[in-house]
């Protein structure tokens, strides 16, 4: 007896891990809920006094909406099905977060106003020093979780004369309000999602707003206008569903070749000059793609003036671009993204597409993670976090090992090549990932992949699972922690987004993607013969 339960003690100790999750944002807060639902013991330290990470109150202008609907955006274990799908405000998001967080208890694991100053290897532990109220203390964890997010370090292009311009610079990290710019000569550079809200809402109190880019950039509407039902938003759409990404890029290719076509003939004005600058973009499943259309409208206003081709030097107060135009400038707002920062870490990392799944350091194992640096091309990152922090869980408990060092690195070979390719485009863009291969890929680990029934056997449930959008909720069908009942029912009750003359196109297109498959895997085998 004695033999018996010593032996349970040592496999619980081997099983409940104490984890550091370091920031309370969208990926932090997954974290804490995932690694606790293992059964392990968890410590969040958040620098912030708030959750949110970058949503937060302070760390963002007000007049922020979501890019990624409310469904895409939300945790798969409380998809808010009571609202109608749309796009969050900023406080309405960090409503969510707070009810996700009251829901399930999480507040008593999360540590505000505790910056996280160093965290090293001693041995199979971890030492992770923390500052608070003006004190340094340290505290050994098995593991830690980095949820810190992309968003730390602001990157600013090294332009020549740059160091030379007087006149006022500023990243969109610091933007706040436009009336600091009311009456200026202002230049915006880049454009992404904060970019598309801050040009707008300078080019609206503005003298001159001028935008630089470098090339066209692809930018989808935030509702596909020219679908059957408008209810649906461009994360909804048939475009991201699964099998329309299991198919080749020739159908993706033909579909939004024939939206295209449409905007440009639009009779809106905004509505053209954005087909225009995503056919000369290029193909869109081939390049990061900015979900905020909003620019178009002061674009076609006139109250932006767009300059493509990029800046080729900063004098004491004008910019001169590549085309040879000279503007007068009063102030520069760059929107160039950020540069991955781990001050509190030894560890160098230049590029996410070196570590296995974008997770882990091959050499070190799974007791340091990364969790919530996958930028999907479509789709949300807090879904993404929460798939990887099941499998980090899963990982902590032994219940799965990671594969051999050499096996790891063979993976990461691959996966970049594969994703370089896909988008051969932006492959600067370097955490880009289609988001319906990603999840299935870490799915798989998890042992949470969906089974997709036949036409035949459970009709209504494969369409929903293949032509509806690959909302996380299929994730919680099977394998542990499952929703059966809940998550089937959620699904269910979507409504279909694509016509069934569409459905059967697409099943009789599967299937002979399949065949051909099997066709040349069997030539194959007759020529190793």
């Amino acid at each position: 007896m004695a033999v018996l339960c010593s032996s349970l003690l040592y496999t619980e100790r081997i099983m409940n891990k104490t984890i550091a999750v370091i920031g309370a944002g969208l990926s932090g807060i997954a974290a804490v809920k995932q690694l606790t639902d293992g059964g392990h013991q968890v410590t969040c330290f958040e620098k912030a006094e708030s959750f949110g990470g970058v949503f937060a109150d302070k760390k963002i202008y007000d007049d922020l909406h979501l890019t990624i609907s409310n469904y895409f955006m939300a945790y798969s274990d409380y998809v808010p099905n009571h609202q109608k799908l749309k796009f969050w405000s900023k406080k309405e998001y960090i409503n969510y977060l707070g009810e996700y967080i009251e829901r399930f208890d999480i507040a008593k694991h999360i540590h505000y106003d505790h910056e996280v100053c160093c965290v090293q290897k001693q041995g199979d532990k971890w030492l992770v020093t923390y500052k608070s109220a003006d004190t340094e203390q340290t505290k050994e964890f098995d593991m830690v979780a980095v949820c810190s997010g992309h968003f730390q370090k602001p990157k600013l292009p090294d332009l020549p004369g740059l160091d030379m311009y007087q006149g006022n610079i500023e990243h969109s990290n610091d933007y706040r309000d436009k009336h600091n710019y009311a009456g200026k000569r202002v230049l915006c550079v880049g454009l992404g999602e904060s970019s598309a809200d801050i040009t707008s809402e300078i080019s609206q109190v503005a003298r001159k707003c001028i935008l630089s880019l470098r090339r066209y950039p692809a930018v989808a509407p935030r509702y596909m206008a020219f679908q059957e039902d408008p209810y649906f938003t461009i994360d909804t759409s048939w475009l991201t569903s699964r099998i329309v990404n299991k198919l080749p890029h020739r159908y993706h290719g033909g579909i939004t070749k024939g939206i295209f076509n449409k905007y440009v003939t639009s009779r809106n004005d905004h509505v053209r000059i954005r087909g225009e600058w995503l056919k000369k973009s290029g193909p869109s499943h081939h390049q990061a793609v900015t979900k905020n259309e909003r620019l178009f409208r002061p674009i076609a206003d006139g109250k932006v003036t767009p300059n493509i081709g990029g800046i080729e030097r900063f004098e004491k107060n004008a910019v001169v671009f590549k085309d040879g135009t000279r503007e007068e400038v009063d102030a520069v707002v760059f929107c160039t993204g950020y540069q991955l920062s781990f001050p509190f870490l030894d560890v160098s990392i230049a590029n996410m597409r070196d570590l296995y799944k974008q997770m882990f350091i091959p050499e070190m194992g799974h007791s340091l993670s990364f969790i919530g640096f996958v930028r999907p091309q479509q789709g949300g990152i807090p879904v993404i976090a929460e798939m990887q922090c099941r499998y980090l869980s899963k990982l902590a408990s032994g219940e799965a090992q990671l594969p051999t060092l050499s096996e790891m690195h063979d993976v990461i070979k691959h996966d970049t090549k594969h994703w370089q390719t896909e988008y051969k485009i932006t492959p600067h863009v370097a955490s880009l990932v289609n988001y319906c291969h990603y999840m299935d890929s870490v799915a798989k680990l998890v042992g949470c992949m969906p089974q997709i029934p036949s036409l035949f056997k459970d009709p209504l449930l494969r369409v929903k699972l293949l032509h509806n959008p690959q909302f996380a909720a299929q994730y919680r069908l099977d394998g542990p922690n499952n929703m059966t009942h809940t998550a089937r029912e959620f699904l269910l009750s979507f409504p279909n987004i694509s016509s069934w003359p569409r459905i059967l196109h697409f099943e009789v297109a599967l299937a002979a993607q399949k065949l051909l498959s099997r066709l040349r895997l069997d030539g194959l085998r007759e020529i190793s013969k």
